[in-house]
Formats: structure tokens, sequence, C-alpha cells
């Protein structure tokens, strides 16, 4: 498997994540949505690599490219974890 295509799909999910974030900043209840977000932008990203390039991501079928995309996605809610914790203020 291609690293460069994995990195690429967190980045652009992690990047989604927090535009959205950005829209909805003054209505904190919609902040819960976000990992489902990111996890749907995975792997339609990951569709859409697969169909354009195959070898960023380096997948056999589409249902390979899919599960990396969403399982890629959903790491980009756990790099935001890991961001906001290493920066929290106590």
């Amino acid at each position: 498997m291609n690293n460069i295509g994995l990195i690429l799909i967190i980045l652009i999910a992690y990047i989604i994540g927090e535009i959205y974030k950005f829209i909805f900043k003054n209505k904190t209840e919609y902040y819960k949505l976000i990992p489902i977000i990111v996890t749907i932008v995975g792997g339609t990203v990951s569709l859409i690599i697969y169909f354009t390039d195959k070898a960023i991501i380096n997948v056999t079928n589409m249902y390979e490219a899919l599960l990396m995309g969403l399982v890629a996605g959903a790491s980009a809610t756990g790099t935001n974890q890991i961001i906001k914790q290493i920066f929290k203020k106590e």
C-alpha cells in the first residue's frame, strides 16, 4: 500500500472537518456530525483517486479503495484529537 495516498486522504478529510467546524463555529451541537462527515469524505476521496489514478493508493478493486478511504477518514478524527490533546491548556 502506498502511504502517500493514505496520508493524502487523511489530510483532505481533516481539512474538510476543520472547514466544517469553522462554518458551524457558533453551533457546537453540529460538531457531533464531524466524525461521520470526515469518514464519508475519506471514502469519497479514496474512490475518486481510485477511478482517476490507481497508482496513488495501489488497491485492486473499488471496495478495497472504499474501505481504505473510510478508515483513513475516520483516522482524521483521531488525528484531530491527538492535536487537540497536545496543545490542550490546563
